[in-house]
């Protein structure tokens, strides 16, 4: 039974002080104290805010926010695209390997940082100690299982089921006892041919943890209970991970204000398969300064820059890295990208409305969707490849007060249906990009002036 240190408890939750997120660290707070020991080693918000019923996105940050007031640790792993499991954990992202290998299933992968690195909260161990810790009940709570078959078997009893197997991961579990086999099942199939045959005995002497590869189809299955003692065993399909990725955490602001010194080890690189990429740069900034001077130029440029952090983080992304005058930030959905866009051309109107059209900010912005490597540069965590270098060309498209943005984000934000019954108007243009060699569909949006009809065209 854990031992939680109360005062060290109370204190760390005071210290936890963002007002919005007061609800669910109230929750948060009566889950470690609710928990059984073996709950607190590796907690997935997302499952925690679904059993709970609190929104995902707050318990997520709240999660980070008492992380750095000290009530849990970071925990990242790197699980195996085949069996699931987890094949390597690490307290920062600097121990991560873009080579992985899965000691179960006797296979090498790849690392993607959107496909297969989980970050997870352990509680510090100042805050409680742990004295009844089940490692292997830990590990299986990292899968939620489909409604299945159970199955009750005495000493030396024998089992036999036919299955027809469907693409996944599949699970049987000895109840009460501490045996799992994994069955990452392939597609391939065995349809018209002899079926699979699989046979595992459980009770003295098997391992804990196995995986035993197959194909989708049909699959004869024998189970033997090898103990000495009646057994019962859950056979059920694994649900799809539901994991907190490590692409979405790291494009939150509020990572990567708390947690600025988790970077990657300068020799490793991670691929990302879709990252929502914006950027943004100060119409004539130069002519700006020029005409300001450079210290009321430079306080428009800071006041700019505290306006697109409060969009940016509004809409759950996270500003990467400024460039003079330039943004680029990223965000997880194409229609956070997008509706951040809008965010930021519609409050730099605002700022130039309520300024008397003095000192006036146009900010051009252009938002491309794709994959690329995350990499640590200049002690940040930074995003290359040729999506990101798209995005860079289709915010040049801009003249300000506008939105460029790629076919890809229009179709996939449903861009028409996010901007229904508003201002802005859409029009369809082909180009091409500076250094790039494709032709590429590009859509601009822009408001339009009050009373008149938006429109959007094709």
């Amino acid at each position: 039974m854990k031992s939680i240190h109360h005062e060290v408890l109370e204190a760390r939750f005071r210290d936890q002080t963002e007002p919005e997120l007061k609800g669910v660290t109230n929750d948060l707070k009566s889950f470690v104290l609710e928990a059984a020991d073996h709950e607190l080693l590796g907690i997935n918000p997302k499952r925690i805010a679904r059993l709970r019923s609190l929104s995902p996105m707050p318990t997520l940050k709240a999660f980070l926010h008492l992380t750095k007031a000290g009530v849990f640790d970071l925990n990242w792993s790197v699980h195996c695209p085949h069996c699931k499991g987890p094949a390597a954990h690490a307290s920062t992202l600097a121990e991560l390997h873009e080579k992985g290998h899965c000691a179960l299933c006797e296979k090498d992968f790849e690392t993607g940082f959107d496909q297969n690195v989980e970050l997870s909260f352990r509680i510090n161990p100042s805050v409680a100690t742990l004295s009844n810790l089940d490692e292997f009940a830990a590990a299986l709570a990292s899968f939620e299982f489909e409604p299945g078959i159970k199955v009750e078997l005495e000493p030396g009893e024998s089992h036999f089921l036919t299955m027809n197997l469907s693409a996944g991961n599949y699970g049987i579990v000895l109840v009460g006892g501490r045996q799992f086999v994994n069955l990452p099942v392939s597609q391939g199939g065995t349809a018209g041919k002899v079926p699979q045959q699989v046979q595992l005995s459980f009770g003295n002497g098997e391992p804990s943890v196995r995986a035993v590869p197959l194909r989708e189809g049909e699959t004869e299955i024998t189970l033997a209970n090898n103990g000495k003692a009646p057994a019962e065993f859950l056979i059920a399909k694994i649900l799809s991970p539901d994991w907190t990725d490590a692409a979405l955490v790291s494009s939150l602001q509020e990572f990567r204000d708390l947690f600025s010194k988790e970077m990657l080890s300068p020799s490793e690189s991670f691929s990302i398969q879709n990252l929502s990429i914006v950027f943004t740069d100060l119409k004539s900034s130069t002519e700006m300064y020029e005409r300001l001077g450079d210290s009321k130029a430079f306080y428009l440029v800071k006041e700019h820059f505290k306006i697109m952090e409060r969009v940016v983080r509004k809409f759950n992304g996270g500003i990467v890295k400024t460039i003079g005058d330039a943004v680029m930030a990223v965000f997880n959905t194409p229609g956070q990208a997008l509706g951040a866009a809008r965010g930021v051309i519609e409050a730099f109107e605002d700022y130039n409305v309520e300024n008397k059209n003095q000192n006036q900010i146009i900010v051009k912005i252009g938002v491309h969707l794709g994959p690329c490597i995350a990499v640590t540069l200049n002690e940040r965590l930074d995003y290359f490849g040729t999506s990101v270098n798209i995005a860079a060309r289709v915010q040049g498209l801009s003249d300000g007060r506008d939105i460029m943005v790629s076919e890809r984000v229009f179709l996939e934000a449903q861009a028409p249906a996010m901007f229904e019954n508003s201002r802005w108007s859409w029009e369809k243009f082909e180009t091409s990009l500076k250094g790039l060699k494709n032709t590429y569909t590009v859509y601009k949006g822009f408001l339009q002036a009050p009373g008149e009809t938006p429109r959007t065209g094709t």
